[in-house]
């Protein structure tokens, strides 16, 4: 047991004092605060260049409402310093005695010489009740979205007036019954013991995706640095020969121990210093609410077993490889693990009491992703499904350290060609 905690602590050393690893720590928040910060800007400072729009009315009623549209639009973004969108400059076209295709190609043309954004195309009959005709627009570019849904609205607004006057009904009486009411989430209403209510909170972006993200994030952070490093650390080793030295010293199954509880505790420190941060974070924002000392404590239980399996895997394909080269196509599987349990997490968002997500949580390998994502997500999984997926990813990685070390003593002292798939069971059974 000595040999094995002085290899942890050698292992634990010798990545935390790595350049690496603390220019890490600090890139790590430094991206996403870069990253929130430009879209961020990104959503004040616009493209704020005019698009300039030719107007074919077939209809010959559509334009006037259209271009006023636009004018109000022009003046709601401003102008200047203090501009915030791009201005709509519309301009009717009259075909005259061109044929339609002559028309295309002559706006088409300036459009090609930057005169025009774009140009649309409102057919005759559009107006009419029980007609299905579409609007036409003609761009270079692919990102038309916001023309295209301003046009939209605006042209379907004048229509449904069109046909309300038409048919003798009072537009303003229209609006009046068709005002559409806006919805605001909140949690639960709670009764004190002294019977005191204690009003619902509402459910902002922060609890409902903030910390959701936050903790999937740190997870992955947590299980891929460790993992990395022990597949390097290992082929280093056995490159150098330093391995042989080890083994002088320390058994296979003690050095094996060893990193591996040198990398969870790398893992720990990790784990301690994103969380000391987001809980700051929190309480800055206000929302001390949001930090659930429960929730903590199941995370540290999933991120060790997860670091424990995942560390397993990568030092046995690292012990099986002779040199880096070898390791990139033999780590993929295992990488598509730890990659579909990141992303598979995503689909857990979206419905986390559904089946698939209740499914997913007691798969081992996206186990620590899609149970602690449930966690976070109020009202939480049931106890016994916690504690089942624990049991079951606690048994996956014990089964899948014991293999990992079969690998692990043989392949540690082998050089040259790669092991395949039915060398490395058979390895396991020896």
């Amino acid at each position: 047991m000595r040999r094995i905690f002085t290899i942890a602590q050698s292992e634990f050393v010798t990545l935390v004092k790595t350049k690496a690893f603390i220019f890490g720590i600090l890139m790590t928040p430094a991206l996403m605060t870069g990253f929130i910060t430009f879209m961020n800007y990104a959503e004040t400072h616009v493209d704020t260049t005019d698009r300039s729009i030719a107007i074919i009315d077939q209809t010959g009623v559509l334009y006037e409402p259209l271009a006023k549209a636009a004018a109000e639009k022009n003046a709601e973004a401003g102008s200047g310093e203090t501009k915030k969108g791009p201005h709509y400059l519309l301009s009717r076209v009259d075909p005259g005695t061109k044929s339609a295709d002559d028309v295309a190609v002559d706006l088409s043309a300036r459009i090609k010489a930057k005169e025009l954004y774009a140009f649309v195309v409102l057919p005759e009959g559009i107006i009419d009740a029980g007609k299905e005709l579409s609007i036409r627009l003609y761009a270079q570019t692919t990102s038309t979205g916001d023309v295209s849904r301003w046009i939209v609205s605006n042209v379907n607004e004048e229509i449904a007036r069109q046909r309300f006057s038409a048919a003798g009904i009072d537009q303003g009486l229209v609006e009046k019954l068709t005002t559409r009411a806006t919805i605001d989430s909140f949690g639960l209403v709670e009764r004190t013991v002294d019977g005191t209510t204690v009003p619902a909170k509402e459910i902002d972006d922060i609890s409902r995706i903030g910390v959701p993200m936050f903790v999937l994030v740190l997870m992955f952070i947590a299980v891929i640095t460790g993992a990395m490093h022990l597949l390097n650390a290992v082929i280093e080793e056995k490159m150098s020969k330093i391995s042989e030295v080890l083994l002088g010293s320390a058994t296979p199954i003690e050095l094996m121990a060893g990193k591996l509880l040198g990398i969870v505790s790398v893992s720990v420190l990790l784990t301690v210093v994103y969380l000391v941060g987001g809980i700051y974070a929190l309480t800055s924002f206000g929302r001390p609410d949001l930090i659930n000392p429960a929730i903590l404590g199941w995370f540290f239980v999933f991120m060790i077993l997860a670091a424990l399996m995942f560390g397993a895997m990568f030092l046995a394909v690292g012990s099986a490889c002779s040199d880096l080269k070898d390791s990139q196509s033999m780590v993929q599987p295992v990488m598509m693990l730890i990659l579909l349990a990141y992303l598979g997490s995503f689909v857990v968002m979206r419905a986390p009491e559904s089946g698939l997500a209740v499914g997913l949580s007691f798969v081992p390998t996206m186990a620590p992703f899609t149970m602690m994502l449930r966690l976070a997500m109020p009202p939480g999984p049931p106890l016994w499904q916690v504690l089942l997926a624990v049991v079951i990813l606690a048994a996956s990685t014990v089964a899948i350290v014991w293999a990992a070390g079969r690998i692990f003593r043989i392949g540690l002292l082998m050089q040259g060609k790669p092991p395949t798939l039915p060398e490395l069971i058979k390895w396991v059974r020896l």
